[in-house]
């Protein structure tokens, strides 16, 4: 009997709790095998071995234990001058001088029906990673063309910001015409400029978002990569949020954001 679990982790990692006493040379075989298939998780696998006819348990007899009772037993017996003759049955009868032992080693013969047994469980579980990583992929893509129409939008909306602050200036300029003020106007200007302006950031995030789509349709892991991605489109809408001066475009931000954190939790199952 062999079962495999995986539970989400960000690095590959194995334990292994076979029934009986469990060889290094094998578990070290077996992880080696496991790494060459999964990359990513933790996954656990458990060995039972149950035979037909269980093995009769060993007797284990405690010959230095014993000796030592009749050793000091005799000592006893010759102080006080007794009679009475120490039997084996008597010794017998003290604590830990027999037990039986259970079990025991994995034979060398059930080496084959291990693996045997793990091929094919491994064979399943990637099988069925790779189902649930076409579904995570399906998930992901249709956020990420919410994403791609929303930063489109914004990229629409960046004209009538500019109208906007033109007009800001101008009001500006005709409230401070004074030439005492010239230093003052400059400040306001370059403060406007740098809150209207996201150009940058939109070029940034659209750059972003093409590594994140070539990333997406490679083979192999991407999860990693996936995740440092993430990290910079989040950084870039972030910046973008703190400029923005338009409800349009704080809405947009807002579901940009949420659709980033549901990308981000469906990578985490990504390898």
């Amino acid at each position: 009997y062999l079962q495999i679990k995986t539970l989400n982790h960000r690095f590959l990692e194995l334990e292994i709790y076979p029934s009986q006493l469990f060889p290094f040379a094998w578990e070290k075989t077996i992880k080696d095998y496991i790494k060459t298939k999964i990359k990513r998780g933790k996954v656990i696998i458990d060995i039972e071995i149950k035979r037909k006819k269980p093995p009769l348990p060993e007797v284990i007899v405690n010959q230095n234990l014993i000796s030592h009772y009749y050793k000091a037993l005799s000592q006893v017996s010759n102080r006080l001058e007794l009679t009475d003759k120490i039997t084996l049955s008597d010794l017998l009868s003290l604590p830990e001088t027999i037990y039986l032992k259970k079990g025991g080693a994995i034979k060398e013969n059930v080496r084959p029906l291990i693996n045997k047994n793990l091929r094919k469980a491994l064979k399943q579980l990637v099988q069925m990673r790779e189902k649930e990583g076409e579904e995570h992929h399906r998930s992901i893509r249709e956020y990420f063309k919410r994403i791609q129409k929303d930063v489109l939008k914004i990229e629409k909306e960046i004209p009538l910001i500019q109208k906007k602050y033109e007009h800001r200036i101008k009001e500006t300029l005709g409230k401070l015409i004074d030439k005492s003020d010239r230093k003052k106007v400059l400040n306001e200007l370059s403060s406007l400029s740098w809150r209207g302006d996201i150009s940058e950031e939109i070029l940034r995030l659209r750059s972003h978002l093409d590594q994140f789509h070539t990333t997406l349709k490679n083979q192999g892991p991407i999860g990693n990569k996936l995740k440092f991605i993430l990290q910079e489109l989040q950084r870039e809408i972030n910046t973008i949020g703190a400029k923005s001066v338009t409800f349009t475009i704080s809405n947009f931000v807002v579901q940009i954001k949420e659709d980033l954190e549901r990308i981000r939790e469906i990578s985490q199952n990504i390898e």
